[in-house]
């Protein structure tokens, strides 16, 4: 659950890795929140996500709906 006045994007799932069984990894969202008028980007155990994140990067500011993109490290 969020506060009120927050809001989670789409998220998108990320394999523990290219071996991992289905579902093993991780949940990436781009939350607004709205108290604040920025974004963080929360990180969820894809197997336990009624835990909670177990990672927050704080964003500087607000991500706006709809931003899409894709990242591959090397």
């Amino acid at each position: 659950m969020l506060p009120a006045g927050d809001s989670p994007g789409e998220p998108v799932f990320v394999p523990r890795s290219a071996a991992a069984e289905e579902g093993d990894g991780w949940l990436l969202a781009v939350v607004y929140r709205g108290a604040t008028d920025r974004s963080d980007l929360v990180v969820y155990d894809a197997q336990n996500v009624g835990a909670g994140p177990i990672g927050v990067a704080k964003l500087p500011r607000r991500v706006p709906f709809g931003f899409h993109g894709n990242w591959r490290g090397a």
